[in-house]
């Protein structure tokens, strides 16, 4: 009988049972497609999930959490990138520097005549941001639960309505600029998974990633799958990967049969259980229930988008020597950004024993496609991937002729396998009450919790770290 069994193949999931693990409960980590966050394909290595990896900053909530762990970072990793990423749209390259002062000079390079513009916005932005994130890390569940929460949220009321009035304006300047118009958007496509609001205070902190921090490990996020399944395993939890949930029985206990990757049936339980917003088992649990919890039936969380991402094995030659880790690829700053207009570019790192012009890397590029059946069949995907490099060969017109590596039917299967990892573009609204698009990891079932970046899109990837600390730590608090 575990204390915990967690269902989960997301970042989100693996916190939880760390956490949970380390912290004295008997817990079961149930990863039902392994996936993790690399792909080896012939002999390069991509990291499946396009978003940077914010949040590991000194005091940032993202931090404090792998400390709590005793989860260290790699020391030559844990500075920020000094450049966070880039924004490309067909005339201009705009690099988003972590030094604030390089970041506004580069803005004002390229749009000049509204450099007073751009810096109020940062000024108002930078206030924000440290309020969010101080809110954040002092409530965790982003959302105030009851009247002394309430009371605190209505002292930083004024920070919030500061906030959104500079924003309205800003709005205005970026309706009559196409192109600086794009560059924020394609920065919430890279950082944000609420595509509801360009300004919701919560954007604060994400235009204020570069500022925070974007890191990048060797290994990508496998480095933070690898320590968090590390932990579980030396705190005497189980993680078992390639599984899957054929059933689940909650009563006073909750049980589960499980099929391994041989076939083979085993019966499993546990006294709780946390469940990931994107695993199939979640459906499971819905049969009797539509809504697990009133805030989704209020307030229902819809996917808007999903990643699909190609791979490529590249020659290290073809492309900008200056060209950062993560891009943003606009193709045409007149129309919307989610019409095959939008590509989100990742480069591994360079291998370090080989001269430059010999050296490899691997490449993602990831579109955002509807969640709409008929664009994800095999022949729509083919025709989409044909789309991706045919808009990147404008951009970068010797990447085609040096591609060394590239299985597209491989990416299919990757992007489709990949959905329970990778978090797609959802669309939640605020809550009535505050600005905040937050959603509960609580059931109605009391020995039943959520995690996942849909609970807490507002914090991005910050986010996905925090809800699985969340669910783990309403367990831990049940058994005290």
């Amino acid at each position: 009988m575990y204390d915990l069994i967690v269902i989960g193949d997301d970042l989100s999931s693996h916190v939880s049972a760390a956490y949970a693990s380390g912290n004295g409960l008997n817990t079961l980590l149930i990863a039902e497609s392994g996936l993790g966050g690399l792909n080896l394909i012939g002999d390069f290595v991509f990291n499946i999930d396009p978003t940077p990896i914010t949040g590991l900053g000194r005091e940032q909530p993202g931090l404090s959490v792998l400390i709590e762990l005793g989860i260290v970072l790699p020391e030559d990793h844990a500075l920020p990138i000094n450049t966070a990423f880039q924004v490309i749209l067909p005339d201009q390259r705009i690099d988003f520097h972590s030094d604030p002062v390089l970041l506004q000079a580069e803005l004002a390079r390229e749009f000049p005549e509204l450099a007073d513009d751009i810096k109020d916005f940062y000024n108002i932005a930078s206030d924000a941001s440290d309020v969010f994130q101080n809110w954040l890390t002092e409530h965790p569940q982003l959302q105030p639960n009851h009247p002394q929460e309430y009371l605190a949220y209505l002292k930083i009321l004024p920070y919030i309505v500061r906030y959104k009035y500079g924003a309205v304006h800003f709005d205005k300047i970026l309706s009559k600029n196409a192109s600086l118009e794009k560059a924020w958007e394609a920065q919430q496509a890279l950082l944000s998974f609420n595509n509801e609001d360009l300004f919701s205070f919560a954007s604060a902190f994400q235009y204020c990633s570069p500022m925070r921090g974007v890191s990048f490990f060797p290994q990508g996020k496998q480095f933070l799958f690898n320590a968090l399944i590390e932990k579980i395993e030396s705190n005497k939890g189980l993680y078992l990967n390639h599984y899957q949930v054929s059933s689940i029985t909650r009563n006073k206990t909750i049980d589960l049969e499980i099929k391994g990757p041989d076939g083979a049936t085993t019966n499993v339980s546990g006294l709780n259980l946390v469940v990931s917003t994107k695993s199939d088992a979640l459906s499971l649990l819905q049969q009797s229930r539509k809504h697990l919890n009133l805030s989704d039936w209020l307030r229902p969380v819809r996917v808007i988008y999903r990643p699909f991402t190609i791979f490529l094995g590249i020659a290290a030659t073809c492309l900008p020597e200056q060209m950062a880790r993560h891009v943003a690829v606009v193709s045409d700053v007149t129309r919307d950004l989610y019409d095959n207009n939008l590509i989100i570019l990742e480069t591994s790192l360079l291998e370090k024993d080989k001269a430059p012009a010999h050296a490899k890397t691997s490449l993602t590029a990831t579109v955002y496609l509807p969640d709409q059946q008929e664009k994800w069949t095999p022949d729509a995907l083919k025709r989409e991937a044909d789309s991706i490099l045919a808009r990147l060969d404008v951009f970068f017109p010797f990447l085609r002729d040096h591609v060394e590596m590239s299985d597209i039917d491989k990416a299919i299967d990757i992007s489709s396998e990949s959905r329970k990892v990778v978090s797609p573009k959802y669309k939640v609204r605020n809550s009535f009450f505050t600005s905040f698009a937050a959603k509960n990891y609580k059931t109605l079932y009391d020995n039943v919790f959520l995690t996942g970046t849909s609970l807490l899109s507002d914090a991005g990837f910050d986010g996905e770290i925090l809800s699985g600390k969340n669910a783990a730590l309403r367990v831990i608090q049940k058994r005290s």
